[in-house]
C-alpha cells in the first residue's frame, strides 16, 4: 500500500461497500455527531478510523487539524471526536479528534507495521523527520554522529531484535538500496 491509498485490510470496508452505504452513512453521521472508533490505518497525513456502530464507514482525521508537532496515533488506538464534514468524492467521513494519543514519544514505525514499497519508505522517512522536529529533544541520539553509530549497531543486532519480537529477519531486503540512499543523502538536494 502506498502512502496515499485507502485502507484495504481484511475486514476493512471496500471502496464499493463505502459507495453503496454512503447515503446511509451520511444520514447516520451528520456533521457535529460525536463518534468513537479505532485507528485502522496510520499515515503521515493522518489516520483512517473504523467508526463504532457504522461498520460501512471510514473516517479520516487529518494531521493538519491536530496540535502542532502531533504524530498520528498507532493502529488500534481508540479515538473519540466529531464529524466535521463528508467527502462525497471518496466516501470518507472527515473527523476532528479530541485526543491524538498519549503524551509519550510515539514511534514513527510500530512493531508490526510494514513498509512494503519505496513510496511507503519515503513516507516513513518524512514521518521520522517530523518526529525529530517535534520530539528531537527526547531522542537518545540527537546528533548525526550518534544516530549513525546507533544505526550501525542496530543493523548488526537486528537478528536479535527480530527474534525477541517473534518475527523473522526479512531475507529479501535490498540492503544495497538502503546503503545507496543513506550515502546519497550526504549531498542530495
Amino acid at each position: 500500500m502506498t502512502e496515499y491509498t485507502r485502507p484495504t485490510d481484511v475486514g476493512d470496508p471496500t471502496p464499493e461497500g463505502l459507495r453503496r452505504a454512503w447515503l446511509a452513512t451520511v444520514a447516520a453521521l451528520p456533521v457535529g455527531t460525536a463518534v468513537t472508533g479505532k485507528v485502522i490505518r496510520r499515515q503521515p497525513f493522518g489516520v483512517f478510523v473504523q467508526i463504532d456502530g457504522v461498520p460501512d464507514a471510514v473516517g479520516l482525521a487529518e494531521i493538519f487539524a491536530a496540535p502542532h508537532g502531533t504524530v498520528p496515533p498507532p493502529v488500534g488506538f481508540a479515538i473519540s471526536g466529531n464529524v466535521v464534514s463528508h467527502a462525497d468524492h471518496n466516501h470518507q467521513v472527515r473527523l476532528s479528534l479530541k485526543d491524538w494519543g498519549d503524551d509519550g514519544v510515539p514511534e514513527p514505525l510500530w512493531r508490526n507495521e510494514r513498509v512494503p514499497d519505496r513510496e511507503a519508505l519515503s513516507g516513513f522517512l518524512r514521518r521520522l523527520r517530523q518526529d525529530f522536529e517535534a520530539n528531537g529533544d527526547q531522542w537518545e541520539n540527537r546528533t548525526l554522529g550518534s544516530f549513525l553509530e546507533a544505526l550501525g549497531a542496530w543493523v548488526g543486532d537486528a537478528p536479535g531484535w527480530y527474534a525477541n519480537h517473534d518475527q523473522e529477519l526479512p531475507a529479501g531486503g535490498d540492503w544495497t538500496f538502503m546503503a545507496r540512499a543513506l550515502s546519497a543523502a550526504r549531498s542530495y538536494e
